[in-house]
């Protein structure tokens, strides 16, 4: 949805202070003197005629376990001095300053699991006018992730490990109350076995860990199993609406090695890294700019 072309932004912005100080001695003397005192300045910052820079473009974000990293795309990039990264609880809500960066991209590392946020990026030129923010709004929730998880034959004389709590993020007896998923082998062939009825699964095919980018709609194992293939990813709907994936990365005599993510969101699919709009059929497109404007 379009904003009125003459609104401006809701934004909460940090005082700009080498557009403070551009302004104060004005004009192309200040530029001059302003060059003479910075060191390693080349002539091209400060031969434009300035004003508003273009903002970024293809704004996208990776989610992470307690991180989020934001992507761009720079328009103009030689007259750029900087980037100005912004965050919002909501779409709709007031963007505030999270950090500058002179690259294409800026780790929030204060996102916490289960939370949204929504991001948008600004430039910053040689004369320290910024932009509106871009376009295109990143939206992720970031989520906890393991790696190196072990699971035993339910079967065998580990059974004791054999299922998995992604909530708590450990091993559980097969049987336990909290268990989501366990293994076991039947006439040698390893099987993840969804613990109840009220909890599915599905085999993702051969994918690394941050290829699956999106729980699905649909295509759920009719009988709640699905043999265990090294490479293989799996896309777990558990009892309490959450969404878990795990991949297997090696089958050893009677056990797995898996990495896992789960979302503790309740209800929200995202499990994975957000790619560029149109890479993943399954990924939602990038959420259009419809910032509420005073």
């Amino acid at each position: 949805m379009k904003a009125k072309a003459n609104d401006t932004p809701d934004v909460a912005r940090a005082p700009n202070v080498k557009k403070a100080w551009i302004k104060f001695f004005g004009g192309a003397l200040a530029l001059a003197t302003l060059g003479a005192f910075t060191s390693g300045c080349d002539e091209h910052h400060f031969r434009s005629d300035c004003g508003e820079p273009l903002a970024p473009v293809g704004v996208y974000s990776v989610t992470g376990d307690g991180r989020v990293t934001v992507y761009w795309i720079p328009v103009d990039e030689d007259a750029i001095d900087d980037f100005v990264v912004y965050r919002a609880r909501s779409l709709n809500g007031t963007y505030y300053e999270l950090g500058h960066t002179g690259r294409d991209y800026f780790v929030d590392r204060d996102a916490r699991n289960g939370e949204t946020y929504f991001y948008a990026v600004a430039a910053l030129n040689y004369c320290g006018d910024e932009s509106g923010l871009s376009r295109e709004v990143a939206q992720d929730t970031p989520r906890p992730e393991g790696f190196a998880a072990r699971l035993f034959d339910a079967n065998g004389n580990d059974w004791v490990r054999s299922g998995w709590d992604f909530s708590a993020y450990r091993t559980v007896p097969w049987d336990h109350l909290n268990t989501d998923v366990y293994l076991v082998f039947s006439d040698g062939v390893p099987y993840l076995v969804a613990a109840d009825v009220d909890t599915d699964i599905q085999d993702a095919g051969y994918a690394r860990f941050d290829d699956i980018t999106w729980a699905p709609d649909g295509g759920w194992s009719p009988t709640g199993t699905a043999e265990v293939i090294e490479g293989h990813t799996y896309v777990i709907w558990t009892r309490d609406n959450h969404f878990a994936k795990a991949r297997v990365v090696s089958v050893t005599g009677s056990r797995i090695e898996f990495d896992w993510a789960y979302q503790i969101d309740r209800g929200n699919p995202e499990l994975k890294p957000r790619l560029r709009p149109g890479e993943d059929p399954l990924a939602p497109k990038a959420v259009p700019r419809t910032i509420s404007r005073p």
